[in-house]
This record gives C-alpha cells, sequence and structure tokens, in this order.
C-alpha cells in the first residue's frame, strides 16, 4: 500500500520554512548499520590473530564512508584505506584520525600532501620509492607500505625490485615502512588457480624483508574467507576487510557459508500506472511490446541513481512482497514494470507504493549483478549521489 502521507495543508511549501530534501526523494538507500556491525565480527572470527583494516573506498563501496568509518571504530578497527588521495583528505577533515592509506600509486607532485595529512603512501615503483625520499627530507615524516607486485599485474614492485626500495627509503629516518603487502587476483574466483602461487611468492618475499615493515597484508575479503589457515603464518598482519563488510563476496556460496548479511537496500516508488492494450510499446526503442493487455507501472529510479540500463528487459523488482519483471529501456529517471493482467495480482498497485529494487526483501545485489552482467561491487558503488542514504542501527545478534 501507498506509503502515510501528511495532509496537503500541513506540507510546509513557502521558501523561507524548513524542508528535509532527502525526505523528498523518491529513491533512497537504507543502509543498515547493525549488518555492519555483525559483517565486521564475522570477519574478526575469520581472521584470527590478524587485525581487520577497513577498505572504505569509494565512499565505503557506496554506503557512505565517513559514517561506516565510525561504526567501525566503535567495532575496534583501527586501520582503514581508500582507493585516491581525496578520498583520505575527506576522512581526515571528517575527524578521523586514525590510520588511513591510499592504495592507487601516487602522483609525484601529490606526494606533499600524504605528508600533511599523515596518509599512507603505497610505494608502487622505484621512482615513487625516490620521489618519497626527496619529499621526506623537505616535506616531514612519511608513512609508506610497499606493494609486490605477485601476479596482479597492476601496480607495484617485483620481488626482485624490493631490496633495493628498501635501501633508498631507509636513507632517511622521515620514512617509516609501515607496511609490505601485495593483492591476490583470483581470490575470488570459483576456480582459483593463481592464489596459491602468489602466497609462495609473497612467503619469500616476507622471509627476506618482513621484519623491516611494522605489517603485513596480503587477505582480501574472500581470501580471508578461503584461506584462513594459510594467512596465520604471517606475523603482524591485517586484513583488508572490503566487499564482505558490507555483505558481499564474488561468489554467493561462500557469502551464505560465512553468514554476511547485505548491508544495502535501495528503495523507489511507484510514480504512475496504467492499462495497455496488446502490442503496446514501452519505453525508448520499443525494445518491448506488451503480449496483452496490461498494467504498467513507472518506477522513480533510473540509470542516474545507478540502476543499471544493460539490466532492461531482464531485471525484477518487489512491490507489495510480490516479484515484477522490469520492461522496455531503463530511462535516465524512469523505469517501467510489468505489473501482469490488469485484474491480476498487480491490481492493487498504487502510486506511492514502495519497490524495492535490490537489498532486503527484494531481488539481491547478486540478482541484479547477474541481470547487469557485472558483480555485486559495482551494483553498491554506482548508486548515485542524488540518491540519500538513509542509517538504520538494528542491534542483531550475531
Amino acid at each position: 500500500m501507498a506509503d502515510q502521507e501528511p495532509a496537503l495543508d500541513d506540507i510546509p511549501v513557502r521558501e523561507s520554512e524548513e524542508v528535509d530534501i532527502d525526505a523528498l526523494a523518491p529513491t533512497v538507500a537504507e543502509i543498515n548499520l547493525g549488518n555492519l556491525r555483525h559483517n565486521t565480527r564475522v570477519l574478526k572470527r575469520y581472521a584470527g590473530r590478524a587485525d581487520l583494516m577497513g577498505v572504505v573506498k569509494a565512499n565505503a563501496y557506496g554506503h557512505g564512508a565517513v559514517q561506516v568509518v565510525h561504526v567501525l571504530q566503535e567495532e575496534g578497527i583501527r586501520d582503514f584505506a581508500v582507493a585516491t588521495l581525496p578520498e583520505a583528505i575527506r576522512l581526515r577533515q571528517a575527524g578521523i584520525t586514525d590510520s588511513i592509506l591510499v592504495f592507487a600509486a601516487p602522483l609525484p607532485q601529490h606526494l606533499p600532501y600524504y605528508a600533511s595529512f599523515d596518509v599512507g603512501i603505497t610505494i608502487s615503483s622505484l621512482q615513487v620509492a625516490e620521489t618519497a625520499v626527496e619529499v621526506a627530507k623537505k616535506w616531514g615524516p612519511l608513512r609508506v607500505h610497499i606493494k609486490v607486485d605477485t601476479g596482479m599485474g597492476r601496480i607495484g614492485l617485483l620481488p626482485n625490485e624490493i631490496e633495493t626500495a628498501l635501501r633508498l627509503l631507509e636513507q632517511t629516518n622521515n620514512i617509516e615502512i609501515a607496511g609490505l603487502w601485495t593483492h591476490f587476483a583470483m581470490a575470488d574466483e570459483e576456480h582459483d588457480t593463481a592464489t596459491s602461487e602468489q602466497l609462495k611468492q609473497f612467503q619469500a618475499v616476507f622471509e627476506q624483508f618482513g621484519d623491516r615493515a611494522a605489517r603485513i597484508h596480503i587477505a582480501n575479503s574472500p581470501a580471508v574467507l578461503r584461506y584462513t589457515e594459510e594467512l596465520q603464518d604471517f606475523d603482524r598482519a591485517l586484513v583488508r576487510a572490503g566487499i564482505a563488510l558490507y555483505g558481499y563476496t564474488n561468489l554467493p556460496e561462500l557469502t551464505n557459508t560465512a553468514g554476511l548479511r547485505p548491508v544495502m537496500t535501495v528503495r523507489s516508488h511507484v510514480i504512475h500506472t496504467k492499462v495497455v492494450a496488446p502490442g503496446t510499446p514501452i519505453s525508448y526503442g520499443h525494445t518491448w511490446r506488451s503480449p496483452g493487455w496490461r498494467r504498467i507501472a513507472t518506477v522513480s529510479a533510473g540509470y542516474a541513481d545507478g540502476y543499471p540500463r544493460i539490466a532492461s528487459n531482464k531485471a525484477e523488482v518487489t512491490i507489495g512482497g510480490n516479484r515484477y519483471p522490469q520492461v522496455g529501456k531503463v530511462c535516465m529517471d524512469m523505469f517501467m514494470v510489468d505489473l501482469g493482467e490488469p485484474s491480476g495480482p498487480g491490481e492493487g498497485v498504487q502510486v506511492g507504493d514502495e519497490v524495492i529494487l535490490f537489498g532486503d526483501a527484494g531481488p539481491s545485489a547478486y540478482e541484479l549483478a547477474l541481470w547487469a552482467e557485472s558483480i555485486p561491487y559495482e551494483i553498491t558503488c554506482r548508486v548515485s549521489a542524488r540518491v540519500p542514504r538513509m542509517y538504520v542501527d538494528n542491534q542483531l545478534e550475531t
């Protein structure tokens, strides 16, 4: 049924009156902080004697970085990571004083900002190591994490370059070697053929140079869930908890086994309904035509909100506890749903009724990702800034 709305006479309409703009948004993302706490505690159990590093890049995978960090701090986490320098600075400006690492290879001209804001640097090449020494001597202390490329092929030093990098970095007392790390390329693949070899390569680097770094971190979310025993060999270890904090991995069965709970639910509303005749085309390009008399609902969400256009004519949504197919091309701000025959179960759907795009009681992010030929990571990250985040903190038993 439609949400209970205030009477028209009770709604402030004058510009001078205070208006809760987010309350007027037709599409919202509800963030269940209770589920975030639950997932954090699950990951801590898997991590064993290792500490968790909370990965809050991409606005905490779309969930709201500052709010997520505050909850993780309450759960005892004191190390955080982001992808870019601006993300780290925003956290500092929000009052976050704990350790923050930037994963990306830094641009040399930006290194002074790492010193100014006390942000951890990824040493991704010998050139970055050389520049870091110059910056540390001029701008003050730097904390660095040496990235070892053991098979990801993205950024990082090759194992045979680590000794040279360490010699460079140890030229000055203004550099703290805060970490030695690598990243797995296939830990979230069903048929993982690379992680054991990457572990072997990193183990050799660790045995030779590990005592020169304050912390070691190699495990991402899927790795800590799948390779728990192997990761216990490393002292001073951190586990980089990313997507699993938010209730997902790339493998649904792994998520279910661990008991992770989705943190985000995206809801919108029906803004129009109509009955159409057989053969009626719907949306751009007329990619769907009514196979008979049909009741059609228009939903106030689209690809500008992050709902994937590629899922057109494949996705489903939940309205009033029932699943309905999305039909026609997803538009920038709206999409249409086939409620079925005019006298069928969808007959009672009204303007104002809630529509669950994905999350609790609706299609899962896994399902939407399947329809969008993607992964859950992208589904939550792409929920756009115009969708308000509404936070609830249901303290559920773990």
